[in-house]
């Protein structure tokens, strides 16, 4: 569990992620946006969605039992997921 923990802080390092303390949701500036789901970096049972470019990101949250992975941007077991550094959208950026 420790070797994931440093793989993803090292991985987030690797792709320039910036440090973000806000609640995470994206801009949804661009149609690419809409592609993937969002961590919500205050609520690991929630994530952002955005189902419109140019329209506020909607709240999604996981199921019971569920929190949200920045790894495989999905719904994972509580007892498989692991904390990550939170990175800021690109639309942030």
């Amino acid at each position: 569990m420790k070797f994931l923990f440093a793989l993803a802080a090292l991985l987030a390092l690797a792709a320039g992620c910036i440090r973000d303390d806000s609640d995470g949701r994206p801009d949804c500036n661009a149609a690419e946006m809409t592609a993937r789901l969002w961590r919500n970096n205050w609520d690991p049972t929630a994530f952002w969605e955005c189902t419109t470019a140019n329209s506020p990101a909607e709240p999604r949250r996981c199921p019971t039992e569920g929190m949200f992975s920045e790894a495989t941007r999905t719904c994972i077991n509580w007892a498989d997921w692991a904390w990550t550094p939170t990175c800021r959208p690109p639309s942030k950026e």
